[in-house]
């Protein structure tokens, strides 16, 4: 028995580490958070227009056909975005939810607004919550100020045409998160890049014959500025690692 306990303890002091080892950091789930979002993308498949493109997704199609109530699609069908801004902003998502809680902690919400953001939000995927539609800069084909008698306004954004983007689905999504800005007490941490995301915005969206245009108006000419300051934003060039 002596011998028998001897050989166990030398075979299991080979592998123990001596110190355990950290946590990972912010960095490594941040990856982690990237890989399961670029696994889930693999799995889902673009409509037969975007065939064989690997750049993009368009969410869980199946599951968005098959989810009725009534006759009717409880789930819309979700945009097909290029894959590369959709890992990005996931990470940012994860990299968010820490303040956007402790914001959240601090503001109490009445109960209209909880409901107003549950209206607004249902039928979004849970993945559309995680971002704005702006996170998807790329999409982004021009960004023009708006002015009315020679005053500064709001902002036009025109998109470029994308797979699945309907005007209906634009506005939602930007009165889901405009709801829950509200929430959060118009917090200035929620999608600090979000153009819409200002005091007293009204919000239009136009849809043309193969592109969307976004209408952000406001009465107050430094809201205005912040707003066209945050869309020029969106669509100037990028260095490496931002």
């Amino acid at each position: 028995m002596l011998v028998l306990t001897t050989a166990l303890a030398a075979a299991c002091a080979g592998t123990l580490d001596p110190m355990p080892r950290p946590a990972p950091g912010y960095a490594a789930r941040s990856d982690a958070a990237g890989q399961r979002a670029e696994d889930h993308n693999r799995s889902t498949r673009p409509p037969d227009s975007l065939a064989g493109s690997e750049g993009y997704t368009c969410g869980d199609t199946v599951m968005s056909d098959q989810l009725t109530s009534g006759g009717q699609r409880i789930v819309q069908s979700i945009p097909c975005w290029d894959t590369g801004e959709e890992r990005i902003a996931h990470a940012e998502y994860i990299a968010q939810l820490r303040d956007e809680n402790a914001a959240e902690s601090d503001q109490k919400a009445d109960a209209s607004r909880v409901e107003a953001e549950r209206a607004a939000c249902r039928g979004l995927s849970p993945r559309e919550l995680e971002h704005t539609p702006f996170s998807h800069h790329r999409e982004i084909a021009e960004v023009i100020p708006h002015r009315d008698a020679g005053t500064l306004r709001g902002v036009r954004i025109i998109w470029k045409p994308v797979p699945g983007l309907t005007a209906a689905w634009m506005r939602q999504a930007i009165a889901c998160h405009r709801a829950r800005f509200e929430r959060l007490g118009e917090s200035a941490i929620y999608f600090p890049d979000d153009p819409t995301l200002v005091a007293h915005a009204n919000v239009t969206v136009e849809q043309h014959k193969n592109h969307l245009e976004v209408l952000i108006e406001t009465t107050d000419e430094t809201t205005s500025q912040v707003a066209l300051e945050r869309a020029m934003e969106l669509v100037r060039p990028r260095t490496a690692g931002r």
